[in-house]
């Protein structure tokens, strides 16, 4: 099946695409600082919440480009 979305349907699903993952990396750095043993970009625990904290960053910075409220 095909679907033909306008460039505004399109920009809301890319959006709410990364503020699904925005949130889900919050949830991962929370989890992380609490002494969780999952890794998501690294072993070692401070180079993970580092590592984190710097794709939250980039993801909130463009969320903020395109006039979303993350907080």
């Amino acid at each position: 099946m095909k679907v033909d979305l306008c460039v505004e349907g399109m920009n809301v699903l890319v959006r709410e695409d990364l503020k699904d993952t925005l949130k889900s990396l919050k949830a991962d750095l929370k989890r992380r600082k609490a002494g969780g043993t999952l890794a998501i970009f690294h072993m070692e625990k401070q180079d993970d919440i580092d590592e984190l904290q710097k794709h939250i960053d980039a993801f909130t910075l463009v969320l903020r480009y395109y006039g979303v409220d993350t907080k």
